[in-house]
């Protein structure tokens, strides 16, 4: 059996792990107070185990390679079916909550509104562009570039000029109608969070190594050896560009430059290291291994679920109002009704529609024949 045959159990891990960071991280921003979020050391443990999102773009990208529906065609479908979810999503989480009466209004007004909102007003929260966004129109955009046949240092190349480039293009906006299109790749604000320049980076530079693992038939060792060597001089590189320049390269978590993106995605790939070589082949056959593959195997279902239990979950709780204790009690609350939620709700939906949409596909097939 070739080498890239074999599953990938730390991408496995890494996503999984991700689901419950993000939980932690979420309910954190909407229900801890503002002091318990900036000035506690609580606030900033739960802030720096976010800066994870970067190993789920790189294991994105190795698992594009990967994966033997990467055709453009394929991709195409893909990255409109997770657009479509984004969009779901936030009228879940923001557009019914508002409707029913219970979003609470100090949500609304950290915008710098007051109900009842405009028609302008919750189009703007519809349009709120988050990790799904990016992640739909990547897809898309390597659809076109996989057309293209390009090499996989290409790939790399291309990487680090998108992320160069993201700081002279950010806040760029198209004349109307494409001003929403620009503030997906440009975007210097907060109605985009994950705006494709430079975060795709993370992504390509991910689907570098995955062509490395199949091309060069390494073994998974070889692969996280590679990324590791790879993560390290991204991370020096990032950290010499936000020591020269802090307010341009590392603004915000969001809207990152070049020393930013580099920063991350090195310091991801690293951990990704540390994780296959000292901690995953010791819990392979554990339950934490488990449950973290399951997480993995939906994550995107239970990312949709977990945002969308928090947002109405503040119309009993409130909108950052929680102290840490609280705050901390709050994260395994809102962690189990995700599972709960998903397995007895969201997965038998979901192979209910797919029985569905199989027996109509072969009552086509049979009429057409």
């Amino acid at each position: 059996m070739q080498p890239h045959q074999h599953r990938l159990h730390t991408l496995d891990f890494a996503r999984g792990l991700s689901v419950f960071i993000m939980v932690c991280v979420h309910t954190l921003w909407m229900y801890a107070t503002i002091d318990t979020q900036t000035n506690t050391l609580f606030g900033h443990t739960i802030h720096v185990l976010g800066k994870g999102t970067a190993s789920f773009l790189v294991a994105m990208g190795i698992s594009l390679a990967l994966s033997r529906r990467n055709t453009p065609a394929a991709l195409v479908a893909r990255g409109l079916i997770i657009l479509a979810l984004g969009f779901f999503m936030n009228t879940l989480k923001f557009i019914l909550p508002i409707a029913l009466g219970t979003m609470p209004e100090s949500f609304i007004q950290a915008y710098g509104w007051q109900s009842p909102l405009s028609h302008e007003q919750l189009l703007f929260m519809f349009l709120t562009g988050d990790i799904l966004q990016l992640a739909g129109v990547s897809l898309l955009l390597i659809a076109g570039l996989n057309m293209l046949q390009l090499r996989r240092h290409s790939l790399l190349v291309l990487a680090l000029l998108i992320a160069v480039a993201s700081q002279f293009m950010r806040g760029f906006v198209l004349p109307s109608p494409l001003s929403y299109l620009s503030e997906l790749f440009f975007s210097a604000s907060y109605q985009v969070y994950f705006p494709v320049m430079p975060w795709i980076s993370a992504i390509l530079i991910g689907q570098y190594l995955g062509r490395c693992y199949t091309e060069q038939q390494l073994s998974a060792d070889g692969l996280f050896k590679k990324g590791g060597a790879l993560g390290l001089l991204l991370l020096i590189a990032g950290l010499l560009a936000c020591w020269y320049d802090p307010k341009t390269q590392f603004a915000n978590f969001f809207h990152l430059n070049f020393g930013g993106i580099a920063y991350l995605t090195g310091l991801n790939l690293c951990l990704l290291y540390l994780l296959h070589r000292y901690l995953v082949p010791h819990i392979l056959h554990s339950q934490v291994y488990k449950i973290l593959q399951y997480a993995s195997r939906h994550v995107t279902a239970l990312y949709i679920v977990q945002w969308t239990l928090i947002c109405w979950g503040m119309g009993v709780v409130g909108y950052t109002t929680l102290n840490s204790w609280q705050t901390f009690l709050m994260m395994p609350v809102v962690l189990t009704l995700t599972l709960i939620v998903h397995k007895g709700l969201v997965l038998p939906v979901g192979h209910m529609a797919k029985g569905l949409f199989h027996k109509a596909r072969l009552s086509v097939t049979g009429a057409a024949t």
